[in-house]
C-alpha cells in the first residue's frame, strides 16, 4: 500500500512539473510578439545633408529646419537664377509631441545674395519668427506647416501665442542683433565652404563688408 502510495505521489509531481513547464514556454511564447512589435516601432531616422544651408550640425530635426528656412522662405523673394539664400535660425524650444510630431518655434531670418567678385552682396531678404510642425515622412523629417508672427498691431499677440511661456525669450533673441550677426556669419562661412564658392566676405546695402571665417 506504501509502495503505491508512492508511486501515485510520484506520478503527480511529474505531471505538475509538465505543466509548469507548459505554462512557462505558454509566457515566453506570449512575450515575443512584444519585442518583435517594440523592434518594428523604432525608426532610425535619416538626416538631410543641410550643409549645403549653411548648418554644420548633426541634429536632424534642425537639419529640417535649415533647409525649410533656406527654401520656403526665400520664396516670399524674386529670388533669380545665380542668386543663393543663406538662413540664419535661432531656435527657441523644440517640443515633441505625443504622436511623435515635433514644433520648433524660432526666429528665422532670410538673406538672398548675388555673387559679385569675392563678396555676397545683399540684395533681399527678412525675419520670419514663427513656429514649424515637423513630421515623419519615411524615414525622414518634414516641415508639415509653419505659422509665422503677425505684422503690426498683430506682432504681439501672435507671438506670445505661439512662444507662450518663452515669450520674452523669444523677445530678448529677437532683439539681440550682436548675436544674430554672429550666427549670420558663421552660418554664411558654413555655406560657402559647402558650396566650394570663391567668397571671402558679405555685404548689406549701406554698411561695410564683413569678412568671413574661413
Amino acid at each position: 500500500m506504501k509502495k503505491k502510495l508512492m508511486i501515485l505521489l510520484g506520478m503527480i509531481t511529474v505531471i505538475a512539473c509538465i505543466g509548469l513547464a507548459a505554462c512557462g514556454n505558454s509566457d515566453s511564447e506570449a512575450e515575443a510578439p512584444a519585442e518583435e512589435t517594440a523592434a518594428e516601432d523604432t525608426v532610425e531616422v535619416e538626416s538631410i545633408d543641410a550643409s549645403i544651408y549653411g548648418y554644420a550640425g548633426e541634429d536632424p530635426v534642425e537639419a529640417t529646419v535649415y533647409e525649410y528656412a533656406a527654401t520656403a522662405f526665400a520664396e516670399e523673394f524674386d529670388v533669380e537664377e545665380g542668386m543663393v539664400s543663406i538662413p540664419t535660425v535661432m531656435i527657441i524650444d523644440k517640443i515633441e509631441n505625443e504622436d511623435g510630431s515635433i514644433d520648433v518655434t524660432g526666429d528665422f531670418w532670410i538673406d538672398n545674395y548675388t555673387i559679385e567678385g569675392d563678396t555676397l552682396v545683399n540684395q533681399s531678404g527678412g525675419d520670419f519668427p514663427g513656429k514649424m510642425h515637423i513630421v515623419m515622412e519615411g524615414d525622414t523629417y518634414k516641415v508639415e506647416s509653419f505659422e509665422g508672427v503677425g505684422d503690426g498691431s498683430e506682432f504681439e499677440p501672435t507671438a506670445k501665442a505661439i512662444f507662450g511661456d518663452s515669450y520674452d525669450k523669444f523677445m530678448e533673441v529677437n532683439s539681440d542683433e550682436d548675436a544674430r550677426a554672429q550666427i549670420r556669419t558663421e552660418t554664411v562661412a558654413n555655406f560657402v565652404k559647402a558650396n566650394n564658392l570663391e567668397v571671402t566676405k558679405y555685404q548689406d546695402y549701406g554698411w561695410d563688408p564683413v569678412e568671413l571665417p574661413l
